[in-house]
């Protein structure tokens, strides 16, 4: 995961837009920005006080759609009800990692440095991902 995500960091936003085949609109631009210089995930809430009024609210659940689905960034279920979103693609083979929430302020943020999980689960099961999700107090609280 630490590559990848160094290699979207260090990306232009056009350039990365371009990679992942998404046309360059000025929301989409202001978006990778802001998923570039955010120090932890980000609830939709957030989000839209963050891009103002001016943005439509089911434009804003496109682009997170779009986002997403072309791995540019990854939702995570913290269990709040609140789905939340950070840089890059989600967990998964060569992508993994633990998500911290702060069960204080209910900050999320991803953990980097974890080693693939292998699990075996009932027989005609098939496993998509697995999301671990560590739960304490943040630094700042």
């Amino acid at each position: 995961m630490e590559q990848s995500k160094v290699n979207t960091i260090d990306q232009s936003n056009e350039a990365l837009l371009d990679q992942k085949g998404l046309k360059k609109t000025k929301l989409r631009l202001e978006l990778v920005k802001h998923f570039k210089d955010a120090k932890h995930a980000q609830s939709y809430s957030d989000l839209k006080q963050i891009m103002g009024e001016g943005v439509d609210k089911s434009t804003l659940y496109r682009n997170l759609s779009a986002f997403e689905e072309v791995g540019l960034i990854h939702g995570i279920n913290d269990h709040s009800g609140i789905t939340k979103y950070a840089l890059g693609a989600s967990p998964s083979a060569g992508q993994e990692h633990a998500h911290f929430v702060c069960e204080s302020c209910e900050t999320v943020y991803c953990v980097k440095g974890m080693t693939e999980i292998q699990m075996k689960v009932p027989s005609g099961f098939k496993a998509k991902n697995i999301q671990t999700i560590i739960r304490g107090t943040c630094a700042n609280c």
